[in-house]
């Protein structure tokens, strides 16, 4: 995938100094950030000419949750990640018949992400194969836009990566719900939009973890 270089070479601190100060006058870095439906704040640090682009993604400490497990999904371009500070790890998986049901639907964002559109496409079986552990600072976690995998993150404390993903390969990409899980009502996923004094505690709390 793109220079997975950058993420060596690049100046965390730095980076989210700039962040920071922007958010503060009021100016969108390179994009809104917002509330995924996965849990985590996306904040787009920065795109590049090729449709690369680099992000932060945070997951505020929820001592009640403890734990969270995104579904099984893939991605319409391949990235390269580095986490920042908390716990995390990730589950790739396969489809295979004889292993257990789920239900497969296309997943297609639009304006930035905030906005999905997610139909269904078949049932399938789903099997884990491989399971990745994460350490902060030390060493990337990289993939295909062709795996599927779960991030399961220690929600007991605030959790942050940083992204750097290649340009689309594809249209859409899937997502995976169990048989007796709800998908969006209209097939509409929306994500939460955050005030700017939200998103500057969530900046100063990631500078906090790699100060």
């Amino acid at each position: 995938m793109g220079n997975t270089l950058l993420l060596q070479r690049l100046d965390v601190g730095e980076l989210l100094e700039r962040l920071t100060a922007e958010v503060r006058a009021g100016r969108e870095p390179a994009g809104r950030p917002y509330r995924h439906v996965n849990g985590f704040t996306k904040i787009v640090a920065a795109e590049y000419a090729d449709g690369s682009r680099l992000t932060l993604h945070y997951w505020a400490a929820d001592r009640a949750e403890r734990e969270h497990v995104s579904r099984p999904h893939d991605h319409r371009f391949p990235f390269s990640s580095i986490l920042l500070g908390g716990r995390q790890r990730f589950i790739e998986l396969a489809e295979l018949e004889a292993a257990p049901a789920w239900r497969r639907f296309a997943y297609r964002p639009y304006a930035g992400g905030r906005i999905a559109y997610v139909s269904f496409t078949g049932n399938v079986g789903l099997q884990p194969f491989r399971t990745v552990e994460r350490a902060p600072l030390r060493g990337h976690y990289e993939t295909t836009s062709a795996i599927v995998h779960q991030a399961v993150t220690d929600r007991t404390q605030p959790c942050a990566t940083l992204v750097l993903r290649g340009p689309r390969e594809k249209r859409r990409s899937q997502v995976y719900y169990r048989p007796d899980e709800p998908p969006p009502r209209g097939g509409v996923q929306l994500g939460r939009r955050l005030d700017r004094a939200e998103v500057v505690r969530q900046l100063e709390s990631i500078a906090e973890m790699i100060a």
